[in-house]
């Protein structure tokens, strides 16, 4: 009788040649294969014999979860996992990971763009600039100040914390609202933790670091930016369905809020109709906060080698439902 090798199946809009996912998984014995899948009954095809699931941002529900009849771990490239049904690969014994501080300098670095040019009101001065219209904007006291305001950060993982530190680097106030992290945090990285309600009504600018989950969803509603200063900007890098999309475009309209630095949207791609982008104090950008030629290739390389440990009988070095391993024989 044969024996069986595992299968690792990566999933996505296009197939990959996995060069760097398979110079990890070199010297193992297994087949890899790239599948480019457009639907749910296309992504359960792919993946029904797979023992690995190498998963860029394809949707993996509780339907598809229970065909696999050989996967022991899903990997989700990047941060995010909120496109994989954690609870039902809990239950059915499925290692679900992903590469945790991966982009963490890249995200950070982009909602920083955007705190920066929202600040300095770069998408109205350009506009005005490029059109002629240089005199009507033209001034000595127009643009916020950023040295000694504050920023309100939630969410204080990988990203939140690098960007804690680059705009403490500006002479900012920062404020965090997390629950899950360690009171020890605030002193090593000189914040102050708070109440979702003070973190609101304090900030000059509010940058969202958080997951997508039931618990955050629609964090920012109308009543979280009632709350927020008429002068104040809010930033999102995170997940789109964590703002009420349609609460944040009737503050702007309403001028509740001075303006927004947006990466990511509750439907993408956005559509053209959309009217964040029609307005001068809204900065849009297409889910690219953490793109890098160099955070693609650790992301690649870094799911090639959780890979590889679960094939050779070890633990991923991140688990996202960590319960699951109580029922495998994985060594440390």
């Amino acid at each position: 009788m044969s024996r069986t090798i595992p299968l690792v199946v990566h999933i996505d809009a296009k197939e990959s040649p996995l060069e760097l996912e398979r110079n990890a998984l070199a010297g193992i014995d297994c087949e890899i294969v790239s599948v480019a899948v457009a639907s749910e009954g296309e992504i359960i095809e792919a993946v029904k014999n797979a023992t690995v699931i190498l998963n860029d941002h394809s949707p993996v529900n509780r339907a598809m979860v229970d065909q696999l009849e050989n996967c022991k771990l899903i990997i989700r490239y990047g941060h995010g996992y909120d496109t994989v049904d954690v609870d039902a690969c809990t239950e059915a014994g499925i290692i679900v990971t992903n590469i945790a501080g991966s982009t963490s300098e890249e995200v950070s670095n982009h909602a920083l763009t955007l705190l920066l040019a929202s600040a300095r009101e770069l998408k109205r001065l350009d506009l005005a600039t490029t059109s002629g219209r240089w005199g009507e904007v033209y001034s000595r006291s127009i643009l916020n100040h950023i040295y000694g305001e504050t920023v309100g950060i939630v969410g204080f993982g990988w990203i939140g914390r690098a960007m804690a530190r680059k705009c403490k680097a500006l002479g900012m106030t920062v404020l965090v609202n997390d629950p899950y992290v360690g009171d020890h945090l605030a002193v090593e990285y000189q914040v102050d933790f708070v109440p979702k309600y003070e973190l609101l009504e304090r900030s000059d600018y509010v940058s969202l670091h958080v997951p997508h989950l039931d618990s955050t969803h629609h964090f920012i509603d109308s009543a979280a930016l009632d709350l927020m200063k008429h002068t104040a900007y809010l930033v999102n890098t995170s997940r789109g369905p964590v703002v009420d999309e349609q609460a944040l475009i009737a503050a702007l309209k309403a001028g509740k809020i001075a303006g927004a630095g947006i990466d990511v949207y509750e439907q993408e791609p956005l559509s053209v109709d959309n009217p964040l982008l029609s307005m001068e104090n809204v900065i849009c950008t297409p889910h690219v906060a953490g793109s890098s030629e160099i955070g693609w290739e650790i992301i690649r390389r870094r799911a090639g080698e959780e890979a590889a440990r679960v094939l050779l009988g070890r633990r991923p070095d991140v688990v996202v439902n960590p319960e699951v391993l109580g029922r495998m024989s994985l060594q440390s």
